[in-house]
């Protein structure tokens, strides 16, 4: 445990940084309509995306190295500095922080106006309603902003930012396919299979029934993405713990590693089932069985021929390409799989998941130093994926949580998501100890997070909802590494037994 003293001194440490980068901000804005205004025609259009890209890869800097100080996981540092900037901007009116607060509002608004040529008073009231027009309301705001001569700059920067951001989850996806291969997943077994199977079915059930007592007044679709975001695991932050506790080869990890790769799967079908519902407007039988169908075929087509197929073209990469080859291939593999996968409606995270899964090292020749496909992709991955949990952060509305209303929702779905998989720890065999794998499936980690906002893309997921499962999220990540080192501990101590649960 962190001594308090310490706590006291890092947090002497954090507040000049974030009044910093709160002043920061500010001063960016000011920078960028003061560039929009001046109307050089030597001035380069980029350059304010540049700018906003170097201010948002800072603040996730600062928030990685603030949650390492404290021995946490990077993401919940770059959320949580995301959350801070963000609500410290949106309340002192900076442009940027407003664009963002909004981003998912703003890009269905200017894909419109980019459509139909019409208003954007028009077009935010068909879209948004005319409520958003009200008391300084959502349309208003972005009306306000993009006004003027710093408008296009602001939509440039925040188009930008939310490209690159999907580029981050793409990565971050492909990284995680990449910790596992067909053949590990093939060994996983019956006792990873049976957690994976429970860790999906309760959490689902219980979300469903939270979110059904909590937001009566939703449609089916909200119900579902819910559900589904609250069956996801993340193997990242798992992995991430349990290799920093030296017990990456016990036989808990390895089940919980196993279910959680498994587990990662079925959410990821289940995504695209849901995605689907969500487009359709209403739960058609048909409309399931398809997506369904199409995600086990895309999967299973990559599964068992992509292994195949992928060391063809490598073979191909490498001969042309010595040097890059192994680096450019892997990424070429998963953006094309990302794009088959949207194009037969699926998430594009499924295809770079599958992408990882199914490209390996020894499709290439051997590098005198050892350098891997991880160790080249990592550093791109580094960049991008940050961008995406600060962007995430800077979504989240601290104002909502003054309603009682979202307290108890994130209270809800935060003890669902914790009992869920517990529960799946309990079928985890008697060789193991099946509290600690229930811990160890519990955080949410960056999977709960893209599930979370694909379903505010989608607008199934209002501002209320995506902010108490960001709540959920954060709980789940922050507490699982002091639960699991606890759980270990115990287990050490020879305390627990494999009869626990």
């Amino acid at each position: 445990m962190t001594d308090p003293c310490e706590i006291r001194a890092q947090a002497l440490r954090i507040l000049p940084v974030a009044l910093f980068l709160g002043a920061s901000s500010v001063a960016w804005g000011a920078g960028s309509a003061a560039h929009a205004q001046s109307g050089s025609n030597h001035a380069d259009p980029f350059a304010p995306v540049v700018l906003g890209l170097a201010f948002v890869i800072t603040i996730a800097m600062v928030g990685h190295g603030l949650a390492g100080r404290f021995r946490q996981p990077p993401v919940l540092g770059e959320l949580l500095i995301g959350v801070v900037i963000g609500n410290v901007g949106y309340w002192l009116g900076n442009p940027l922080a407003t664009l963002v607060m909004h981003l998912d509002d703003a890009r269905a608004v200017f894909r419109e106006i980019w459509r139909s040529g019409e208003a954007i008073d028009h077009v935010a009231e068909q879209i948004l309603g005319h409520v958003s027009f009200e008391a300084n309301g959502v349309g208003t705001q972005l009306r306000d902003i993009t006004s003027g001569a710093e408008g296009m700059p602001l939509v440039y920067i925040g188009f930008a930012l939310s490209l690159f951001s999907a580029l981050g989850v793409l990565l971050l996806t492909f990284m995680v396919g990449l910790q596992s291969t067909v053949t590990e997943m093939a060994r996983v077994g019956i006792q990873a299979g049976r957690v994976a199977a429970i860790g999906i079915l309760v959490p689902f059930a219980l979300g469903m029934a939270v979110s059904l007592w909590i937001l009566p007044a939703e449609g089916t679709p909200t119900h579902l993405f819910v559900a589904a975001t609250l069956c996801a695991t993340s193997v990242g932050i798992t992995a991430r713990v349990l290799k920093d506790m030296g017990k990456i080869q016990t036989s808990e990890a390895r089940v919980i590693l196993g279910a959680a790769v498994i587990d990662d799967v079925l959410g990821l079908v289940l995504l695209a089932v849901v995605a689907g519902i969500a487009t359709t407007g209403q739960v058609a039988p048909l409309e399931v069985a398809r997506i369904a169908l199409l995600s086990i075929l895309f999967l299973g087509s990559v599964l068992l021929f992509g292994e195949r197929i992928a060391r063809a073209a490598a073979r191909v990469f490498d001969y042309i390409d010595r040097q890059q080859g192994k680096l450019l291939f892997p990424i070429a593999l998963a953006f094309a799989l990302s794009w088959l996968a949207d194009a037969i409606h699926l998430a594009s995270i499924v295809g770079a998941f599958a992408a990882g899964l199914i490209v390996s090292d020894d499709y290439f020749h051997k590098d005198k130093h050892g350098v891997t496909i991880q160790d080249l992709v990592a550093p791109l991955e580094n960049i991008f994926a940050p961008i995406f949990f600060v962007l995430i952060g800077m979504q989240v509305n601290l104002a909502v949580f003054a309603e009682p209303s979202t307290l108890l929702m994130a209270a809800g779905f935060t003890v669902a998501a914790v009992i869920g998989k517990l529960v799946s720890g309990a079928v985890a065999g008697r060789d193991v100890d099946r509290l600690t794998v229930g811990i160890g499936m519990i955080p949410r980690g960056e999977v709960g997070l893209i599930f979370a906002s694909i379903g505010k893309a989608l607008g199934v997921v209002n501002d209320t909802v995506f902010s108490a499962i960001v709540v959920m999220v954060m709980v789940t990540t922050f507490g699982t590494p002091i639960a699991l080192h606890w759980s270990m501990k115990r287990k050490q101590r020879g305390h627990g037994s494999t009869e626990s649960m």
